[in-house]
């Protein structure tokens, strides 16, 4: 073997990688040749692996992913499998040190914080990306493409591309977007509304209009607030009697002001407006409408016969000569005001210069500004204003990189291999992690003062109390645990035909409501599993055969003497986990596995049917089905991995009901899980993930949260910061904001790779 092993940019050198090297032959080896030799070497090749293929260890380290295979097989106990000779406990830790120290060596004086690659924001992050930014709300789903998945989430930065269908749309949505956002009306001022059917007088009510059969006044009492010039406007309309047009009269206190010719009809009022008025304020004024011109011919032709005036309603506007109203919220936030003699060119520059760093989450050079002006030269040279340019040039920001990326930079003097990311890539971080959208006000403003960092975990426990954060339980548990798919639920109607359509929402919500108050609390994580009560309606309650819960509203329930507690006994986790119209233990043992225990078991071998296109099971239990087909050599060890944690949980049907029963059998929900524990009923398993698994739930819970923290999955140099995330998040009982904090103050979280 060379003088020196290079593994990514971390190495393992000299008499390092020699004893490793012995070590392979001297003590590892043997333990592969004692125990998968027969399969997996001496010219056997099973699953397309032998393993004396492999002589060194730089041939193991070009063949990475088949040794994580190995590893990951060895560590789950898939391998040997369940009716063959295997190693013992000891032997197997040995193998996995010996693959994690030779094949996926880590420096923990040096971690690396990894390569992650400039993500663009997602749709959920881009519709709340343009709330904050600008006051408006819109549909991403409806405009943008859906966005790929990678290691269960679709924040991930690999998979997050952009395609030309993608800019077409975010074109698109930068234009719906700016026509919300922007009011280029003309000045409008206070109205005071009057409907039709309050006025009084001569006529009648006809809906919400009054409806005038003869001549005569109709008034309503109005109070200005202040003195000024107002305007009277009247949406009316008549029907016809003769070539004369109905005649409105307005006047105020008696005196007429102005008189309306009314040519449109009862069924298509017009609006009829004086000229600008002086009223006084502060006192009460009488505003008259009358009918001055009824007429009747009964030998006129339909339609012509009479005359008759319809007001549908009536608006006071003014005072002309005072203030405007303002602009809408998200006009304000972008047009600052407009100082005196300020020129087109300077307002321009001045509102893109308090946009721009707000919309690319980082401060603006003057020489990024002025890029822009060349809208403004266009729209000049077109002869459109200053407004029309700012808007344009508001689109190009709207779809520039630097807004529907997520840039990223250094800070200071980069170390070995790592930097620290500056306080604005910081903030973008942590916003964009618990809140799924840019910075707030605070956020920046610490950053911009370098004082973000050093207040780390007080803006971290301002953030989990904000509402914002509901966004960490729809988008992160919402992934981790699937919850989003509750949404495309459809049990088989023909055998859960009685299922409300209505509760699989409230099955979702339920889990929400669990996690949330974990979250809200601050309480344990595994209290997700071990919770002893839950949040239900009366929908639920009648579901789960829970009596004394009413009503529509969700309120804290009690489990304590059901056979309920945690996330195992919860509807929605269930559902998720059946098919259509029976049980599976296969997913709710791959499940549990994948979600809660990050030991995901590997894919079925290739030609398997699986146990839906299986032949005629009449007669067999599920149970018994499934016996059956983990008898081949090639689905035990899986199964025997997945299916004891399936079983434990029968008790529950396709929805989450307790049964004693299935297919008119009684139901055997005893196991016996690889490592040794056996269980007979759904309380006992649940039991032991609670007692026995508390280690692997919390690394697997840190291990799903880093990857949605960083946007990017956790690898093998991720485990000294994995490590010192678990170490953290054990401390002050492994509540959750603990959990928070440690990802946060981690090395991936807080560096960037050179």
């Amino acid at each position: 073997m060379g003088e020196l092993l290079v593994i990514g940019w971390l190495g393992v050198s000299g008499a390092g990688a020699e004893d490793l090297e012995e070590k392979f032959f001297t003590e590892i080896e043997p333990i592969f040749v004692n125990y998968c030799y027969d399969c997996h070497g001496d010219g056997l090749k099973e699953g397309g692996l032998a393993l004396d293929d492999y002589e060194q260890v730089a041939e193991m380290i070009k063949n990475r992913p088949q040794w994580k295979k190995i590893r990951d097989h060895i560590d789950f106990r898939l391998m040997p499998p369940p009716e063959e000779y295997a190693p013992e406990d000891a032997e197997r830790e040995k193998l996995v040190k010996w693959i994690d120290d030779a094949i996926f060596p880590v420096d923990p004086e040096n971690p690396d914080p990894g390569a992650l690659p400039i993500r663009r924001l997602n749709r959920t992050e881009y519709e709340n990306t343009i709330a904050d930014l600008l006051d408006v709300k819109i549909d991403a789903a409806n405009i943008l493409p859906p966005d790929d998945s990678g290691y269960g989430f679709d924040n991930i930065g690999d998979v997050l591309s952009i395609s030309p269908l993608h800019m077409e749309r975010y074109l698109q949505a930068a234009q719906t977007v700016l026509d919300l956002a922007l009011d280029f009306s003309p000045p409008a001022y206070p109205e005071a509304w009057v409907e039709g059917r309050k006025l009084k007088g001569v006529g009648e009510v006809n809906g919400d209009s009054w409806y005038m059969k003869y001549s005569g006044t109709a008034t309503a009492q109005i109070r200005p607030k202040t003195s000024g010039k107002y305007r009277v406007r009247m949406l009316a309309g008549a029907d016809r009697c003769g070539d004369e047009l109905a005649k409105m009269e307005v006047s105020i206190d008696g005196k007429a002001i102005e008189v309306f010719d009314v040519g449109s009809s009862i069924h298509q009022p017009s609006e009829y407006k004086t000229e600008a008025i002086q009223l006084e304020g502060d006192g009460k004024i009488e505003l008259g409408l009358s009918f001055l011109n009824d007429a009747y011919e009964p030998e006129a032709e339909e339609g012509m016969r009479d005359r008759n005036l319809l007001i549908r309603h009536v608006v006071i506007e003014g005072p002309l000569d005072g203030p405007p109203l303002p602009k809408p919220n998200s006009h304000q936030l972008i047009f600052v005001e407009r100082a005196a003699e300020q020129s087109d060119a300077d307002y321009f520059q001045a509102v893109l210069g308090n946009f721009m760093p707000k919309a690319f989450r980082r401060p603006v050079e003057n020489e990024e500004v002025a890029r822009y002006l060349y809208f403004l030269n266009v729209a000049e040279a077109n002869g459109e204003g200053v407004e029309y340019a700012i808007r344009q040039a508001l689109s190009a920001v709207l779809v520039s990189p630097s807004f529907l990326f997520r840039e990223e930079g250094g800070t200071g003097t980069p170390g070995r291999g790592k930097q620290l990311v500056d306080e604005y890539t910081l903030a973008s971080r942590l916003s964009y992690f618990l809140w799924s959208t840019m910075p707030d006000e605070r956020l920046f403003e610490l950053a911009s003062r370098g004082e973000l960092r050093k207040n780390l975990r007080g803006e971290i426990k301002r953030m989990m109390e904000s509402a914002k954060s509901a966004a960490l339980v729809k988008n992160f548990v919402g992934q981790w645990l699937q919850l989003r798919d509750m949404d495309s639920v459809q049990p088989s109607s023909s055998a859960y035909g009685g299922i409300d359509r209505r509760l699989p929402v409230d099955m979702r919500h339920e889990t929400e409501l669990l996690i949330w108050d974990v979250i809200r609390r601050n309480l344990p994580v595994e209290t997700l599993l071990s919770a002893d009560y839950t949040f239900i309606n009366e929908r639920l309650a009648k579901h789960y055969g829970i009596e004394g819960v009413e009503g529509g509203d969700f309120r804290k329930v009690s489990l304590v003497g059901t056979p309920r507690r945690g996330l195992l006994g919860q509807a929605a986790v269930l559902t998720l986990t059946s098919h259509r119209n029976k049980t599976s233990p296969v997913l709710r043992g791959k499940y549990v596995l994948e979600n809660l225990l990050n030991t995901p078991p590997p894919p079925a071998p290739p030609n398997i049917p699986s146990l839906i296109e299986g032949g005629d099971h009449k007669g067999l239990s599920l149970r018994q089905e499934l016996e059956q087909h983990r008898a081949d050599p090639s689905c035990s060890s899986c199964h025997a991995l997945m299916d004891p944690i399936g079983f434990g949980l029968e008790n529950y049907d396709v929805v989450g009901r307790w049964r004693d029963q299935d297919r008119g059998m009684p139901l055997d929900v005893t196991g016996k899980l690889v490592t040794g524990q056996e269980f007979s009923t759904a309380e006992e398993m649940r039991d032991i993930f609670i007692r026995d698994y508390k280690e692997e739930f919390r690394r697997a819970f840190a291990v799903k949260l880093l990857t949605y923290g960083l946007g990017r999955g956790v690898e093998y140099f991720d485990r000294p910061a994995l490590d010192e995330i678990v170490m953290k998040g054990d401390q002050n009982e492994g509540r959750l904001l603990t959990w928070i904090y440690a990802i946060a103050e981690s090395v991936p979280f807080q560096y960037r790779r050179n």
